[in-house]
């Protein structure tokens, strides 16, 4: 693989040349354009498969039992939105939690919510300071939810990497990376007061998008997903293998629960595998929280049952979204804002109101 200081030479700029034709041509396009799509799909499938009996062998694959035992199950889940407006971007985010017993909910479902830092100065922090104020309303609320629980599922990874969430070569504002510290801050009090009082943290991740597989196995350019996809069969599991890229720059933030390195293990139940992210003090059980999370799971989507539950409880929606907007401009008239500062309540062009 070429190294980024190598740069790039005509061969790699004549893949990139771009193909100039009438706009009437458009239909046509279109059918190229998928053409392309699909030979490029068809060709990590067909490199993948030339791995898979081979990876077979030597990765760590287990059939999972399907013996449901009864545990506390609590399960939290977070959703997010916002608006995009001349002043800045606007985040919304809300968790939701609850506890379940053998499918029956054992107490009513929690909501949090926190006022927001002001605003982001573009889209792109906002997006992200909406997704992580979800998170750390999770991990608060899976908190005040543990005495209640057994196992906690989170809804995401147990992992937020630093060169996702704040890459050294972007600036953040100063109040959008003190809302990441404290979310990881927040992460690890809850992972050691689980450990204290042996219960377990395992963050279900439903869109796979992570390459730690091939990290661990040494091979460029294959996603988790499709290896996994490829690997493991209904009722399989693969794994525990260590996260890695990146651990190590947010450990620092962990304090006394930056030795729980998270691990994952990829389990199939239906038409696609899930992950399950859990902290290093809980590796042995691995196998046997895998197989209870297959237990639990609901065939056509493969996901745990709790999840789905709160997952429907927490969505903001477009809708939502817009219908908050709506009670900002509301509450700015009723206050009497002149028209002049008004219209920096305005939406961004090309924005929903």
């Amino acid at each position: 693989m070429k190294k980024r200081d190598e740069g790039i030479n005509d061969a790699d700029l004549a893949k990139l040349s771009p193909r100039i034709i009438p706009y009437g041509k458009y239909n046509e396009v279109l059918e190229g354009l998928s053409r392309d799509l699909f030979s490029n799909i068809i060709e990590l499938v067909e490199r993948a498969e030339l791995y898979i009996p081979k990876l077979r062998e030597i990765l760590p694959i287990t059939q999972l039992n399907n013996e449901l035992i009864s545990l506390r199950v609590a399960a939290v889940d977070a959703g997010s939105n916002g608006k995009d407006l001349i002043i800045g971007y606007q985040p919304i985010s809300i968790a939701v939690g609850a506890a379940f017993k053998d499918g029956i909910k054992i107490c009513d479902p929690l909501l949090a919510t926190l006022k927001p830092p002001s605003s982001s100065l573009d889209d792109e922090e906002g997006v992200k300071l909406s997704s992580i104020i979800g998170y750390y309303l999770m991990y608060n609320l899976a908190s005040v939810l543990l005495d209640k629980s057994d196992l906690i599922l989170i809804d995401g990874p147990l992992f937020l990497p630093r060169s996702y969430y704040a890459p050294r070569g972007r600036s953040y504002s100063n109040s959008y990376l003190e809302v990441y510290e404290a979310t990881l801050r927040t992460l690890s009090s809850l992972l050691r007061e689980a450990e204290a009082s042996g219960k377990y943290i395992l963050g279900v991740v439903k869109r796979i998008r992570s390459h730690y597989i091939s990290q661990w196995l040494g091979i460029d350019g294959l996603s988790d997903s499709l290896i996994s996809s490829l690997s493991i069969k209904e009722g399989e599991a693969l794994g525990p293998i260590p996260i890695s890229g990146g651990w190590e720059e947010v450990a620092s933030y962990l304090g006394d629960a930056r030795s729980f390195r998270p691990w994952a293990i990829f389990l199939r139940r239906g038409r696609a595998p899930i992950r399950l992210d859990l902290p290093e003090y809980s590796v042995d059980k691995a196998y046997a929280l895998a197989s209870y999370i297959y237990s639990i799971s609901e065939p056509s989507t493969g996901l745990p049952m709790p999840i789905l539950a709160v997952d429907r409880l927490s969505k903001v929606t477009d809708k939502q979204s817009s219908l908050i907007y709506r009670m900002i401009l509301r509450e700015a008239r009723k206050r009497g804002i002149n028209s002049e500062k008004l219209a920096l309540f305005s939406i961004q062009r090309g924005e929903i109101d």
